[in-house]
């Protein structure tokens, strides 16, 4: 399957808000956790069906419910039904090529965001989708796998003294969000610590070298695609007046898009840094072609008239008195030792050697 564009085979002329899974199946089963916190405490839940999911929802607590999962699409069906989400979003859900989106909806905030790894064993980013959906006192979140993101956030929800128990989910999301761009962060230093070490043998003609760099370039292209708009999404968040969001999260939202801001230059900077590698390989090997080019060239020229000499008295013809002369063929090198010297001399003065 295609990384840069998933197969749409399925959903080709099917209605606006037809719930079709788009993507490579990675779970075998769906898993729902419920997270309920107050400033006083935490409760968890592993609920194994969607019934009853939306009794949980209380104004006295604020609620996170997490999917791990897309192949069921009856599932998201549910989630959606119980909690009047929209057709189109749900849809854009089970497109795991969906681009980086926000929405602002009179009941419901809509983000579509995208994270990524580097593969330890293939060296390649993997990307996964997360849909973020922003209720009243709710935060649904949807991710492909069941992959341990948000640990982090999980263990200051536990810890109570942070300040996230006492926001709301308006807060819960932005957190949520900037720990993604905080793995941009470090999955890009890492990527960009190798890029910066192959400059050093950039000047070394292998050919394992040039795949290198163009594995580099494909991976950097792949993550410009899911990372950029993430730009437009985290900007329309800090901009957008819903009611949803509390005046204080503003804050932390306008920290948010600088962070994607950094994350986007960087991107930028290790593209640019491996084009710039991938054109001083390609001058160096050209240099090295001229090189030899140059090489072959003079030897070539100092042979031509050695050759047009020996044509010359290799002639059959029966009366040349050079021939005859006893001294001839010595005279003949020491004429042909004078011509290379004098060429050697000239090609010098003129630094073409």
């Amino acid at each position: 399957m295609a990384r840069f564009l998933k197969d749409r085979t399925k959903s080709q002329g099917a209605a606006p808000g037809s719930l079709i899974f788009i993507g490579k199946q990675k779970m075998t089963k769906n898993s729902i956790h419920v997270i309920q916190y107050t400033p006083e405490g935490v409760k968890e839940s592993f609920p194994e069906t969607v019934d009853g999911i939306s009794n949980m929802v209380s104004n006295d607590h604020m609620t996170w419910i997490n999917i791990s999962g897309l192949q069921n699409t009856g599932l998201i069906a549910e989630i959606g039904k119980a909690f009047d989400i929209s057709s189109l979003f749900l849809e854009d859900i089970l497109n795991t090529d969906q681009r980086p989106r926000f929405s602002d909806e009179s009941d419901h905030l809509y983000i579509i965001a995208k994270s990524f790894y580097l593969g330890k064993e293939d060296d390649v980013v993997h990307m996964e989708q997360l849909s973020f959906i922003v209720g009243s006192h709710y935060l649904i979140t949807v991710q492909e796998t069941d992959a341990d993101y948000f640990k982090d956030v999980k263990k200051r929800l536990y810890d109570g003294k942070t300040r996230i128990r006492t926001y709301g989910t308006d807060y819960l999301c932005y957190a949520l969000l900037d720990t993604i761009v905080d793995s941009y962060i470090i999955n890009l230093e890492i990527l960009g610590a190798d890029i910066e070490s192959r400059g050093k043998t950039i000047l070394e003609s292998d050919v394992k070298t040039i795949e290198g760099l163009y594995h580099y370039k494909t991976e950097l292209s792949y993550i410009r695609k899911n990372v950029r708009p993430f730009k437009e999404v985290t900007s329309r968040f800090t901009n957008c007046d819903s009611p949803l969001i509390n005046e204080r999260t503003y804050t932390y939202l306008h920290d948010l898009d600088d962070l994607v801001l950094q994350a986007q230059e960087a991107i930028e900077i290790y593209y640019s840094m491996v084009s710039d590698q991938i054109n001083l390989y390609q001058t160096n090997t050209s240099n090295r072609i001229n090189d030899v080019m140059k090489v072959l060239t003079i030897f070539s020229a100092i042979f031509i008239p050695l050759t047009f000499i020996a044509g010359i008295y290799g002639m059959n013809f029966q009366y040349m008195p050079e021939l005859n002369h006893r001294y001839a063929y010595f005279i003949l090198w020491g004429i042909m030792i004078l011509i290379t010297i004098i060429m050697l001399l000239y090609f010098k003065r003129k630094k073409w050697l």
